[in-house]
This record gives structure tokens, C-alpha cells and sequence, in this order.
């Protein structure tokens, strides 16, 4: 029986003596036979520089040396052992800094903002899942070189759930000795980190890491938000109705203190956020509409502030920047079954500003049985506010409505519309 060896580029067993391939015409090297592979050298066992004893930490060497290598292969206990390596300390820098790179983002471009810790701890976290993924994945092409198969077989991990399967299975086969075609060279003349590219693609790898890590947290920090703001509306939903009863009994009291409080306060609290106040400007107002269903509005008061720097409202596409805030203190009294909506009103000022009523407004509207009273708080926030004295009127238009089988009853909408001057 004539000797034969394997063809360094299809594995397949060809004649000790070709200069070529019959199955895909590629060029041979030295002639080597296969029964010569097999006894030779017997120590191999037909695979790649295994050790005697393998384990935790020679597997993790072995890694960490081959981590750009592509042209040799690792053995199956090797490779396993290093896979151990890497998904325990995955799990310790999870612990270490995942948990705090994933829940605030390191900086925000619009508007521009760096946090320096958090970017130098989401640059290391990024850094080392960087390398100890191009480590797995080089450890994989190599393992299925062991096994005579080349490493575009990892495309098999593209298809959904079939792919990591076959893939799983390819790495858990063993060693063949056709798999030494894939030995292109033994030796490396410079260990990967004396080469310039490696470093590049480390970098990339980083960079781009950190940028969905970072896209991941913001994500993350903004659902967090809008959990927190859902909650203390709905507090702040049932104290508002809680302390309507008291309000009314002691109304004139009320209105002392509430604007003692606001000419002494520094700040003011709209849903779950606090704004520090830099001037305000108190005003009486005398606006009453009883025109319509038996029913009364009636604006009192109306505060201007102006904030202590630029703020941010809103999120998204609806975000904006503003530094003034109107207050607007309605009651209604419901001479009929009503719906009233001027936590829905819209705002105009006297210097060309339209803003909508915020969302964290008072919930005092909205359906009313007749003979109800319900007052509350609405805020409006300007996006341009130099000094409160710049605003010297606002006008303000809400609606309301009620049912009815009367086809004839053209007032059952009404668009309210009240101009006050502030002086």
C-alpha cells in the first residue's frame, strides 16, 4: 500500500509523492506521508504542542501569547480550559464595572457633557472585553484548525439558533491529524504586542465598545428617569387631591403663605425635579369666567421665575433648554358635568413665546361632576427669559365641554381665552 499524506490546503489524503493536488489543484510542500505524521513523533498525538498536564493557568498563557494568532491550531482541552478563563473573569469585571458603566453614561453629546471617572472605568471595562473577545474568537478559528476545518465555519454562528449549535459541536470534536495544513509557521519572529496593528485594532475594538456600551447606559439612565418621574407623578397626584379639602377651608390663609413661601424661597420643585430660582416676580390676577355651562375659572395669581443657569426639560426629540417658568393658579367650580382642560392650555407672553402647559402640572381637570370646586397649579416653561420685569401680559386659552343629546346646543365646546397684565 503506497504512503500518502494530506493536502496542506483541503486536508484530503493524497500519494506522499504529489507535487499537487488532485481534489483542488493546490501546490504541496516537502513531502511528508501520513503513517510518518502519525508515528513519528507519538508524544503529539497528532495535536499541536499539547503539554503534559494542562490547566487553568497554561491555557490562559497559551491565550494570552496566541491572542492574533490565526495559522496554528489548540487542542481541545486547551481550548475549553481557556474558555473557563475567560467567562470567569468576564463575570468578575461584570461585578467590578459593569454594573457602573451600564447605569450612567460617560458623556453625552447633545448637550456636550464628560464624566471623567465614568469615562476612564467604561475605557478600561471596554479595553479588556475588547481583547478577551478577540482572544475567544482567534482560540475558536484555532480549534476547529485542530479539528481539519477552517475558520470560516464560524459564519455558522450568523444563523440563528442552528449556527451556535453546529459551531458548539465543530469545537468539541477531536484533534485530527490533517489539521496540521493549517500550521503555516511555527514561529513568530515578534510577539503581538511589538506589532503596531494589533494595537491599532485593540483601539478600534475599544472605541467602538465603549460607544454602545456608552449608548446602552444612556438608554438605561433615561428609562430609570422616566420610571422615577411616572412614580412621583402619581404621588404627587393623590397629595394634590389629599390637600384640596384643607386648601379650601383656610383659602385666604392658603394664599398668604403660599406667597410668603414663594418670595422666600430658593427654588422651586415641578414633578421630581428641583430648580434653583436666581429672581421672581409675584403678581394678583382678577381674571373670572362664568359665562359658560353655570360654570366658574377663575385665575388668581400668576408667578414668574427666573432660573439660576440653563436647564433641560423633556427628552429625545422633545428636548429644550430654558431659564424662566410661569405659574398659573386656577380654580373651577362645575355648575354641570363638565371636562376642563387647561392643564392641556397653551401659553403666549408679550415677548413672542407659545409654550404648552408642562406635563408635570397640577392634575386638578379633566372630568368634574357638577356642584365640584378644584384648583391647582400650572406651569408653563420658557425656553428665553433674560429678567422676570420682561414679561408684562400673558395670555392663556384652554378647553372645555360637556355631553349632550341636544343637537341644537352649539355651547356645549368652549375655547377659553384670558388676557392678563401683570403689573
Amino acid at each position: 500500500m503506497s504512503e500518502t499524506k494530506y493536502c496542506i490546503n483541503c486536508g484530503k489524503e493524497i500519494p506522499v509523492d504529489a507535487t499537487f493536488c488532485p481534489f483542488c489543484g493546490a501546490t504541496q510542500g516537502k513531502a511528508t506521508s501520513a503513517k510518518a505524521q502519525s508515528t513519528s513523533a507519538p508524544e503529539q498525538n497528532n495535536e499541536p504542542n499539547q503539554p503534559e498536564h494542562v490547566n487553568m493557568w497554561i491555557a490562559l498563557k497559551l491565550g494570552m501569547r496566541q491572542t492574533f494568532t490565526w495559522s496554528q491550531r489548540i487542542t481541545r482541552p486547551q481550548y475549553w480550559w481557556l474558555y473557563l478563563d475567560l467567562v470567569l473573569i468576564t463575570l468578575i469585571l461584570t461585578i467590578v464595572f459593569g454594573f457602573k458603566v451600564y447605569s450612567y453614561p460617560a458623556f453625552i453629546l447633545d448637550p456636550f457633557h464628560v464624566n471623567a471617572l465614568q469615562t476612564v472605568l467604561l475605557l478600561v471595562y471596554s479595553a479588556l472585553m475588547s481583547w478577551i473577545s478577540v482572544m475567544q474568537f482567534t482560540a475558536s478559528a484555532r480549534r476547529l484548525h485542530d479539528s481539519n476545518r477552517s475558520a470560516h465555519y464560524l459564519w455558522f454562528s450568523l444563523i440563528p439558533l442552528v449556527g451556535p449549535i453546529l459551531i458548539i459541536v465543530f469545537l468539541c470534536q477531536r484533534s485530527k491529524a490533517a489539521g496540521e495544513r493549517f500550521d503555516r509557521s511555527t514561529s513568530q519572529p515578534k510577539h503581538w504586542t511589538h506589532k503596531w496593528w494589533t494595537w491599532c485594532l485593540l483601539v478600534l475594538f475599544t472605541l467602538a465598545y465603549a460607544a454602545l456600551v456608552n449608548v446602552t447606559a444612556r438608554e438605561n439612565a433615561i428609562d430609570s428617569a422616566l420610571t422615577t418621574t411616572s412614580k412621583s407623578a402619581t404621588t404627587s397626584s393623590d397629595d394634590s387631591y389629599s390637600d384640596s379639602d384643607s386648601e379650601e377651608a383656610s383659602d385666604s390663609d392658603s394664599e398668604d403663605s403660599e406667597s410668603d413661601s414663594d418670595s422666600d424661597s430658593d427654588s422651586i420643585t415641578i414633578g421630581d425635579d428641583d430648580i434653583d430660582i436666581a429672581d421672581q416676580q409675584a403678581y394678583t390676577a382678577s381674571f373670572t369666567d362664568s359665562s359658560w355651562a353655570g360654570s366658574t375659572f377663575e385665575i388668581d395669581k400668576v408667578t414668574v421665575y427666573k432660573t439660576d443657569g440653563t436647564y433641560t426639560s423633556g427628552s429625545g426629540s422633545d428636548k429644550q433648554d430654558f431659564n424662566g417658568i410661569v405659574k398659573v393658579h386656577m380654580s373651577i367650580h362645575a355648575g354641570r358635568d363638565i371636562s376642563a382642560y387647561p392643564t392641556q392650555a397653551k401659553l403666549s407672553t408679550n415677548d413672542g413665546q407659545q409654550v404648552d402647559a408642562d406635563a408635570d402640572s397640577d392634575d386638578f381637570d379633566g372630568d368634574l361632576n357638577s356642584g365640584t370646586d378644584s384648583d391647582g397649579n400650572l406651569y408653563f416653561i420658557l425656553p428665553k427669559l433674560s429678567s422676570v420685569k420682561n414679561i408684562t401680559s400673558v395670555r392663556l386659552k384652554w378647553d372645555a365641554s360637556y355631553d349632550t343629546d341636544d343637537y341644537d346646543d352649539d355651547n356645549d365646546f368652549k375655547t377659553f381665552d384670558a388676557t392678563l397684565n401683570l403689573n
